[in-house]
Formats: structure tokens, C-alpha cells, sequence
């Protein structure tokens, strides 16, 4: 056998490929000098980068490096930077886990990394269910990485702004105006990293799919380049409903369901289930790939595809008189591979009460009004879930991305639709209603904030404490501390200081009389009137007076109430009597708890490190409030 110092260095290059990049960086290149010679080609570097990590920010501009000589990108620094975020990542998130001091300062610590934090986050979120504080690194680690992503998905419908801002009054092609600045995809696909949590299928994903669907309808037409702009739509419309592409199986009893407003949800479900804008909206961004012009064409109550054939030439290849310029015609991708007739569509409008205009309807809409019509979907799913009387098992799947998050997108999916309504509007309209209009969604996002996202305090300030100068009151120069947005910064500035405060301790042992708490944090109750189950997240003996009177018409006793976690609706503001709690004796693994209480798993990680199979408790990670339970 040939000794080591005979291997070629292409061989031995290969050979590190195998072996651990911090390994090669902190040892082999310190063996010897033609190892370190080797270790120090940018190649080498490079192969690391591309499989060391998946996910980078888009300051890297690691794709177009990619694509550039090996030699003109210093790769070894790349790789330490990266390196050096993760190993303070691992550091913030540990701290994060470990104790709710300075939590918030630490998540957006984080979230400053972007994507760089996100290939470190993922092994969080997917923590073996024998360490020792599984749910707590697993909830924590994805509350930072879904405000990551909602960075990058209002990062997206920020685009309009500047678009509207910049773009409206230019001389510009009538495809950019309707595009607003934004790719169709990533404009809907920004709805999905609201609800994305630790899948996959974000923006970047969404429009890979679509480049591969594009090349398999390729594969599948070898022909298309000679056909004509109405043949190319109506062969992949076809091709679309004959692969259950678009549509529902049951739209009846399914329409409302959550996933159907998601275009990532779409594509990656095996049925690829979507509503009528949603499947028109696929369709579009496929026609384009393919060299077809075609857009949403959204109607009271219905949306259908309209594709616009080359200018001055028919939908048949035909050369167009001089005064016209485009022909257009119609497709419903939702129901049908087959062409819709004007005369269906103007029959549609006029059984909808519009008796004149047909025309001015059936045209080209803009992708900020697809924006915000998705989000008015994703508000009827939520009232349509809340308006329903079924048990809650029942009406699970309603509102479910994946098995057991169902908790997690209730919040996050009216928070998706609120800062949509936000972002869609100019930064400075003309419509008075509109500016008003804005202000109370403003108020809305702004509730949703403090209750459910504090995590995002540097995304409000990034672009709603600007926006809300701007439309609270224009045309005025004002000092900062007179500007309107200043309420706003004051309360984020208290969230804070609240976030860096230690709060007095509450200790059973200090407790005299017979007011003392019964039940311990983390145990398992069932509601003694309403039958359902939740979980005991602290107790509280302050100024605890029951409100009525017994059988006997004497003031009920003091008591003990507790804070709780319920199974209803994934909600942690609940407060409940002690009389009205039974705890539910379970020991076991997590399969002898209630259907409840383990669909409540992902969002018990805020609370609880974990659940303990011998004592049927979850383990506190309140130590800081509640020493002693």
C-alpha cells in the first residue's frame, strides 16, 4: 500500500470532504504544511459551505457565489462566520431555555442573524424526546425561527411600498404594475411563513417547486414551444386538473379549511388542495414559465385565470390589426382544464347585479389585491372555525398544517392577514377611508403584538412605527418626541424593561392560614362543570374572592385561582377557581394523556421542560416564579 505522502492532493482533498469541517479547520491543517496547503483551497471551503449549511441570508449572496470562480470568494471565512453565529445562537437560545430574564432581548438578538440562524434552529426544533428539556428547546427555538419568518415575509410585501412609491406615475410595462414590485408566489407564499414553523416550504421552496412543476409539464409536452398562446393555456390547465394540481375533493364540506388559502400548502400536500384565487394563482406563475402572459382575474365571488396573448398577435398566432393589441380569454384552473366563454362570464356578473361594465371587470388584477383578497380567505376560515358548534376534535382539521400544531396557527394565521391589510396600502393614499381604514387595522396588528408576538418588537418598529407617522399625520414636521409612533415606542420601551425585570418569587412555605394552593404547576385538570382538560400554569392567593354565595346564602370562601393552559383553544389567559378544577391523575408516557393535552405539546414548551412519565406532571421551567412547585 502506498504511504500517505504519495497520495495525490486531489485524492486527499477528497478525503477531507468526509471529514468534519471543524475538524479540518482546528487540526488537520495543523499536522503538516502540505496539509495545510490542502486545507486551505477554496474548493474544499466551498464544498463545506454548500454542505455544512442550507440556509443563508440573503446578504450573502451565497447563490450568486456559487456561480463565481472557487478562487475569487474567501470560503474558509464564509464558513467561520457562519460557524461563529451558530456557537452564539446555541449560546442566546441555551440562555433563552434556561430562564425568562432578558428573554425577548435575547430572541431578537437572534433574529438578527436571519436566516443564518436558521439551520441551527431546525435541529432545536426537532430535539430528541429524551432530553431533558425537549418542549422548552423545541417551543423556544421555534418562536424565534417563525419571527425570522415573518421578517422575510413582510420583508416581501414591504416591496409594494417602494414599488407604489416609486413606480406608479414611470413609464413602466403594464405587467410590472400589476405586479406591484412583488413575484406573485412569494407575495402569496408570504402567508405561508406565518404558519411555517419547523417545515419546509418557505418562499425560496415555493418557487423551486414551481420551477420543477414547469419542467415536468416540459417533460410531459416536448411540443409546447409550437403551440399556439391559447393551446399552450389550455394544455396546462388540463395538465394541471388531471393531476389534481388545483381544486378540492370535497369544497363543500373542505372549503374553509386553513390549508386551502396557502399556496406552499398546496403544492406540498399529496392532494394539492386549494382555493379558487390559490389555484388560479399556480397557474399563473406556471403560463409565465412557460412563456404565457396570464394573471388572476378576480370577480365578486369567483376567480379565474385570464391569459393575454403576445402584443399584436391572436391567441392563434394570428397577426392582429393594427388597432388591437392583445387578445385575451379565460380558464377556471379551480374547476376545469377548459376554456371559459365571456358570454358564461358576463352571465356570472350580471346574476351577481352588475348589469353594465362586464368588461372593465374581466380584466388583469393586480397582485397587492390578490394579496389582500387571500388574506380576507384566511379570515373566513378563522370565523368560520369559531362560528361552528362541533367538539373541538371535530374541527382540528379545519385549521391544521400538519398533525399537532393545530394550536400554534390559530394566532399566527390572523396575524398573517392583519399585516397583509397593512402592508397593501401606499404609504401615502389619496382615500381618506383608505388611511382610516389602516389606522384600525394598526390598532389590531398592534393588540396582537402585545398579547401573542412580543418576540416582534423590532419588526413594529421597523415598519409599522414609520408607516404610522406617515399615515396618522402627513404633510406636518414634527419633533420625534411629538410624532404619532411615539405611544407605540414608549410601550415597546416597557415591554423592555418588563422583559429585563426580575419578578418577586411566589412561595408556598410564606402562606399562613388555610389559603394555600391545592394544585401544582403542571399538573393535568379536567374542568369539573365543562368537562374539558387544560393545564395549571401557576396559582395566585392576591385579592381572591369568590363572587357569589353557597346553598346556605353565606359569601363563598377565599380561594386560590390559577392560571391555565385549555385544550379548547391552545390559549394560555385562562383563570379558574380552584372549586371548579379536578386534576387528573395520569403517569405514562404522553400517549396515556388526554387527545387535548397532547395536541397542546408544542405550545406547553413555553411553560414546561418536559413531561414526566413517572410522577404524571410536566416539569416546570417557571422556576424563577414558582420555586416550590
Amino acid at each position: 500500500m502506498a504511504p500517505f505522502d504519495a497520495l495525490p492532493d486531489e485524492l486527499i482533498h477528497h478525503i477531507l470532504q468526509y471529514i468534519p469541517p471543524a475538524e479540518t479547520l482546528l487540526k488537520i491543517s495543523c499536522l503538516s504544511r502540505r496539509l495545510n496547503r490542502v486545507a486551505e483551497t477554496p474548493l474544499l471551503w466551498r464544498y463545506y459551505c454548500e454542505t455544512s449549511f442550507k440556509y443563508w441570508q440573503s446578504d450573502h449572496a451565497f447563490k450568486d457565489k456559487l456561480r463565481t470562480r472557487a478562487s475569487g470568494v474567501d470560503w474558509k471565512r464564509l464558513f467561520t462566520i457562519r460557524l461563529h453565529r451558530n456557537h452564539r445562537v446555541a449560546e442566546l437560545l441555551d440562555e433563552i431555555v434556561a430562564s425568562r430574564l432578558a428573554r425577548l432581548q435575547r430572541t431578537e438578538e437572534i433574529c438578527q442573524f436571519g436566516y443564518d440562524a436558521k439551520d441551527y434552529l431546525l435541529t432545536q426544533c426537532r430535539t430528541s424526546d429524551d432530553a431533558e428539556d425537549v418542549l422548552a428547546r423545541r417551543y423556544y427555538s421555534c418562536t424565534v425561527l417563525d419571527s425570522i419568518h415573518r421578517s422575510l415575509a413582510i420583508a416581501e410585501w414591504a416591496k409594494f411600498q417602494k414599488h407604489a412609491a416609486y413606480y406608479t406615475d414611470m413609464k413602466t410595462p403594464n405587467s410590472e404594475k400589476l405586479k406591484c414590485g412583488m413575484r406573485l408566489e412569494r407575495a402569496l407564499g408570504a402567508f405561508d411563513m406565518f404558519m411555517l414553523h419547523d417545515n419546509e416550504g418557505d418562499m425560496d421552496e415555493i418557487t423551486e417547486m414551481l420551477d420543477a412543476l414547469a419542467d415536468h409539464f416540459r417533460q410531459a409536452h416536448p411540443n409546447i414551444e409550437g403551440m399556439t398562446t391559447r393551446e399552450k393555456a389550455v394544455t396546462l390547465a388540463r395538465w394541471l386538473h388531471e393531476n389534481d394540481m388545483t381544486g378540492l375533493d370535497d369544497p363543500e364540506e373542505t372549503y374553509r379549511y386553513l390549508r386551502n388559502c396557502l399556496i406552499g400548502r398546496a403544492l406540498k400536500d399529496d392532494r394539492h388542495p386549494s382555493l379558487p384565487i390559490i389555484s388560479c394563482a399556480i397557474y399563473s406563475v406556471l403560463a409565465e414559465r412557460i412563456g404565457v402572459e396570464a394573471y388572476c382575474c378576480a370577480l365578486p365571488n369567483q376567480v379565474h385565470a385570464i391569459v393575454l396573448s403576445p402584443t399584436g398577435i391572436s391567441l392563434d398566432g394570428q397577426r392582429l390589426s393594427d388597432g388591437d393589441l392583445q387578445q385575451k380569454m379565460f380558464l377556471d384552473p379551480f374547476a376545469t382544464g377548459d376554456e371559459v366563454s365571456k358570454d358564461y362570464l358576463h352571465m356570472f356578473l350580471y346574476r351577481c347585479g352588475v348589469t353594465t361594465g362586464h368588461d372593465n371587470l374581466l380584466t388583469p388584477t393586480a397582485t397587492d389585491l390578490i394579496v389582500t383578497r387571500t388574506a380576507q380567505n384566511i379570515r373566513s376560515s378563522f370565523t368560520s372555525f369559531r362560528a361552528r358548534t362541533r367538539p373541538v376534535s371535530e374541527l382540528i382539521p379545519m385549521i391544521e398544517l400538519s398533525r399537532g400544531d393545530w394550536a400554534r396557527n390559530l394566532q399566527p394565521a390572523l396575524y398573517s392577514m392583519i399585516w397583509a391589510s397593512i402592508m397593501m396600502v401606499p404609504i401615502m393614499p389619496d382615500n381618506e377611508d383608505v388611511r382610516w381604514d389602516w389606522q384600525q387595522d394598526a390598532r389590531d396588528l398592534l393588540t396582537y403584538f402585545y398579547e401573542y408576538f412580543p418576540e416582534d418588537s423590532w419588526l413594529i418598529e421597523k415598519y409599522i412605527c414609520p408607516m404610522y407617522d406617515t399615515f396618522a399625520a402627513p404633510g406636518r414636521r414634527q419633533n420625534i418626541w411629538e410624532l404619532p409612533s411615539k405611544r407605540v415606542r414608549d410601550q415597546i420601551k416597557e415591554i423592555r424593561r418588563l422583559d429585563l425585570s426580575e419578578k418577586p418569587p411566589r412561595r408556598r412555605t410564606v402562606l399562613t392560614g388555610s389559603l394555600k394552593p391545592k394544585y401544582r404547576v403542571g399538573q393535568v385538570f379536567k374542568h369539573r362543570r365543562y368537562d374539558y382538560y387544560g393545564l395549571i400554569l401557576g396559582w395566585t392567593v392576591d385579592g381572591v374572592q369568590s363572587m357569589g354565595w353557597d346553598d346556605g346564602s353565606h359569601l363563598r370562601h377565599l380561594q386560590p385561582y390559577y392560571r391555565c393552559m385549555l385544550g379548547t383553544d391552545g390559549s394560555d389567559h385562562h383563570i379558574y377557581a380552584e372549586e371548579n378544577l379536578e386534576v387528573v391523575d395520569v403517569k405514562g408516557g404522553v400517549e396515556v394523556l388526554p387527545t387535548e393535552i397532547r395536541d397542546l405539546l408544542p405550545m406547553a414548551g413555553k411553560f414546561f421542560k418536559r413531561w414526566d412519565a413517572e410522577a404524571g406532571v410536566f416539569v416546570s421551567n417557571l422556576r424563577e416564579m414558582f420555586p416550590e412547585d
